[in-house]
C-alpha cells in the first residue's frame, strides 16, 4: 500500500503560502471533512504528528512521546540506512462492513540537505524510489480530465494531478484506477496528498476497481473485477532543528480493504511490515544521495 500511496503523488513544487490548509486543497479535505471510504460517514485522518512552527526543544519534545519505550530517541535518531521506523496498523470504525477501513500510519528519520526538496526532478525521484516494476501509472492530460468535468485551475497545475495506476498489493490483490495528488510546500515542511479519486468509481475508461490474484507469477490468472472505494494519504516531510541534516518523514494512509482481498488472512500484520522496511530504507538512501 505504500507502493500505492507513492505512484500517486504529484511531483510538481511551487512557491507557497504560510500554510498547507491555505495552498493544498485535497490534503484540508482529507483532515476535514474526511475520506469516503464507503460507509455512511467520512473518515477524518489524523492531524500531523509534527506541526510547523515549533522550535527544537518541542520537536524533540513530540519524537520522545512518539516513540515511547518502543525506542530510546538515540536508536531512532541515529544516521542510518537501518535505523528503526515506527510502524502502526490500526482498524477504523465507520465503513462498508464488507470492506472494512483500515490505517496505516509511519513515521522515520533521514539525513540529507532540506533544500533539495525544492528541486522537482528530486522529489520525483525520492517518491518514485519504491514504486517497483510490478505497477505502471499514466498522467491524464486536460483533455482526458475535461471529459469528467474536472478543470485544473492555472495556479494550481504545477502542483496538481491526476492519473490512472495498476500495481500488484502484496502479491494477492490488482488494483487499478486513478488517483488524484497536490503538493504543498512552505518554508519548513512539504506535504503531498493523494487519494484514489471517488468520482472514477464507475469511469468508463479508468474505474477503480481490484481482481483477487488466482495465480501469481508469469502465468497470472485474475478474478473478475470489483468496485473499489479506494484510499487516501498524506506524506509529510518536516525539517528538524537539530541534530543538523535531519527530517522528521511522516506518511498517514487510509483504505477500504474488501473482505476478498485476503480471504480472511491477516496479511497486512504479517506482510507490510517488511515491505515498509524496505520501502524506509530506500528513500533514507535516495535522499542522502541528493540530487
Amino acid at each position: 500500500m505504500y507502493t500505492l500511496a507513492l505512484a500517486l503523488l504529484a511531483t510538481t513544487p511551487a512557491q507557497p503560502p504560510a500554510k498547507h490548509e491555505d495552498q493544498n486543497p485535497l490534503y484540508k479535505g482529507l483532515l476535514d471533512p474526511g475520506f469516503d471510504a464507503g460507509g455512511k460517514e467520512k473518515v477524518k485522518f489524523p492531524a500531523p504528528t509534527m506541526p510547523d512552527g515549533l522550535d527544537g526543544a518541542k520537536q524533540t519534545a513530540i519524537i520522545k512521546a512518539l516513540i515511547g519505550t518502543d525506542y530510546t530517541y538515540e536508536q531512532f535518531m541515529h544516521k542510518s540506512d537501518v535505523s528503526p521506523q515506527l510502524l502502526k496498523i490500526r482498524d477504523i470504525d465507520g465503513g462498508d462492513p464488507k470492506a472494512p477501513v483500515r490505517g496505516v500510519d509511519v513515521w522515520f528519520v533521514a539525513y540529507g540537505d532540506f533544500k533539495q526538496l525544492e528541486d522537482d526532478k528530486f522529489l520525483d525521484r525520492l517518491t518514485g524510489a519504491n514504486k517497483g516494476s510490478s505497477g505502471k501509472g499514466t498522467p491524464l492530460d486536460a483533455k482526458e480530465l475535461a471529459k469528467r468535468g474536472i478543470v485544473l485551475k492555472a495556479e494550481d497545475e504545477k502542483r496538481e494531478s491526476y492519473g490512472t495506476f495498476e500495481f500488484d498489493f502484496l502479491e494477492k490483490v490488482k488494483l487499478s484506477g486513478t488517483g488524484h495528488a497536490m503538493w504543498s510546500r512552505t518554508g519548513e515542511s512539504i506535504v503531498a496528498a493523494a487519494e484514489i479519486d471517488p468520482r472514477f468509481l464507475n469511469d468508463k475508461d479508468s474505474p477503480n476497481r481490484w481482481r483477487s490474484i488466482i495465480t501469481p507469477g508469469a502465468q497470472k490468472k485474475l478474478g473478475p473485477p470489483q468496485p473499489w472505494t479506494g484510499a487516501g494519504m498524506y506524506l509529510k516531510i518536516t525539517k528538524l532543528q537539530q541534530p543538523a541534516g535531519a527530517v522528521f518523514i511522516e506518511q498517514h494512509l487510509i483504505f477500504a480493504e474488501p473482505e476478498g482481498w485476503f480471504d480472511g488472512a491477516n496479511l497486512l500484520r504479517s506482510k507490510l511490515p517488511i515491505a515498509m522496511q524496505q520501502n524506509v530504507r530506500t528513500m533514507r538512501r535516495e535522499f542522502a544521495k541528493g540530487k
